[in-house]
């Protein structure tokens, strides 16, 4: 149900827990005059052959195998990654694949990133080319293209702290750094700082090394490589770490008390019982350890001096459909990466949810009923998009969101991915869910079936859903005390 996609975890990706429907969307070509820095060859980067276990709270949920070896003057490296996660009382295997070549700096110039878990599987590609980073997903026979253009060559989630060794950062000095996520097809900004030395244990022996620690869209993580600049330790948030081990110790399987569970460490304790939720008409919540990157006030919601009220929205019995939309919300029928609203099989789905007949409420209506009726509720990691999600009708509140967001487009409605906390049991847990243009905005919810969702739903992101890397510094942060209920 909630799975929130973080970025850069412990520098293995960018992300790896609370996965979710990121994406770029691209409303603007690059323009030819955007120079491209160009590379120079540093000789400082070793070749590397490097396993390392992965923790949570100490205890061993996976490992990771890297290799770097230089191909005349680039790098050729490997990256693979297996995890055992649990989330909602399931624990799911994760693994990870990612291949290329990296430029003397440690930029990327080309990858292949493979993600598969449970039913799903992810696949991209890419190369730079120019000014542009060129992407695909999909099978051979149906991928899918876009491009992202570039100020600066990205790096890899993977390579960053190697990127900071090659700078040769003063102590206590940072520098802001490109990055590019494969799994969120995304690039943002990441510092990296250059902190005083350390002697740490690593396999049975003390060694001096180098830390370096990340502030990633407010999510801060630390890393300490030895003076050939390997990463032998690093840790993050929610108590997850890596250490540098043998090759047999990292083959030699996962702890049997793996129970922590993502979903319930990162979600937030309510210091009253609600009962009946979807009863509800307003709720009035104080909200604290929030950023300036959440959407909090709009809508049906109003933020003022740290206190959050959520109305309940109201919509007209009949609302026909709309033909002109106000600027802006028009934007919100394309079709998009993940979102492919415009497919033929969507579209096939579509016209044996609704009729053409159907008003816009009964359309929307439909199309929630529908995918809360067909797609199995399951913990699921995955990159999720709409076609995935309609082939396996399987997935949590993730799956729910594209699919809906999709068939809605395809049905001429206007619809947005949101995400955020709602309550359930006692507590409030991150989520996505779906909101739709009938006049105004109207949020959804397939996983529960509600139109409108109920007034737990705190919206903290809106928008296409690479938005959802703004609740990186949040998670964990955030404290919220329930002051006044309505009915």
């Amino acid at each position: 149900m909630h799975k929130i996609k973080w970025s850069f975890i412990l520098g293995i990706l960018v992300t790896i827990a609370f996965f979710s429907l990121l994406l770029i969307r691209l409303d603007f070509l690059p323009k030819d005059h955007e120079p491209v820095i160009k590379v120079q060859f540093s000789k400082s980067q070793q070749p590397q052959d490097i396993w390392m276990n992965i923790f949570q709270n100490n205890q061993k949920i996976g490992f990771i195998h890297r290799t770097l070896a230089r191909k005349d003057n680039r790098f050729q490296f490997k990256e693979k990654v297996l995890m055992e996660i649990n989330m909602m009382g399931v624990t799911q295997a994760l693994n990870i694949l990612t291949e290329g070549i990296l430029n003397s700096d440690m930029t990327v110039a080309s990858f292949n990133f493979n993600l598969n878990s449970s039913i799903f599987s992810f696949h991209a590609a890419g190369h730079v080319a120019g000014n542009k980073l060129i992407l695909s997903t999909g099978s051979a026979d149906a991928q899918e293209k876009m491009e992202i253009p570039l100020k600066e060559i990205p790096h890899l989630g993977g390579s960053i702290y190697e990127a900071a060794f090659q700078n040769n950062l003063d102590k206590e000095t940072a520098r802001s750094f490109s990055l590019f996520d494969p799994s969120t097809m995304s690039i943002r900004p990441i510092k990296v700082t250059r902190n005083a030395d350390e002697i740490i244990p690593v396999m049975g022996k003390r060694v001096l090394t180098k830390k370096y620690c990340a502030d990633f869209m407010g999510a801060k993580n630390c890393a300490w490589l030895d003076k050939e600049g390997n990463v032998l330790k690093e840790t993050g948030i929610m108590g997850l770490s890596m250490e540098k081990t043998s090759k047999e110790k990292a083959l030699a399987g996962m702890d049997q008390a793996t129970s922590f569970d993502m979903t319930e460490l990162a979600s937030i304790a309510s210091n009253v019982h609600i009962k009946d939720p979807e009863k509800l008409n307003e709720i009035k919540i104080r909200i604290t350890g929030i950023s300036n990157d959440l959407f909090l006030n709009g809508g049906r919601q109003a933020y003022h001096n740290d206190t959050l009220t959520v109305t309940k929205e109201t919509l007209a019995a009949s609302t026909n459909d709309q033909k002109v939309f106000p600027a802006g919300v028009a934007l919100y029928l394309q079709p998009s990466f993940l979102i492919q609203s415009d497919d033929p099989q969507i579209k096939k789905q579509l016209l044996e949810i609704i009729k053409p007949t159907d008003t816009a409420r009964q359309k929307a209506e439909k199309i929630i009923a529908w995918v809360h009726r067909h797609l199995e509720k399951r913990p699921t990691l995955s990159v999720p998009n709409a076609l995935e999600v309609l082939k396996n009708k399987s997935g949590d509140c993730n799956e729910h969101a594209v699919l809906a967001v999709a068939l809605l487009r395809a049905a001429g409605i206007p619809a947005q991915s949101e995400a955020g906390l709602v309550y359930l049991r006692g507590r409030f847990y991150y989520h996505a869910w779906c909101v739709f243009y009938v006049d105004k905005w109207i949020t959804a919810d397939a996983v529960f079936n509600q139109l409108p969702a109920d007034v737990t739903h705190v919206r903290l992101i809106r928008g296409e859903t690479d938005r959802q890397l703004n609740l990186m510094g949040v998670i964990g942060r955030i404290k919220l005390e329930v002051m006044e209920q309505k009915r």
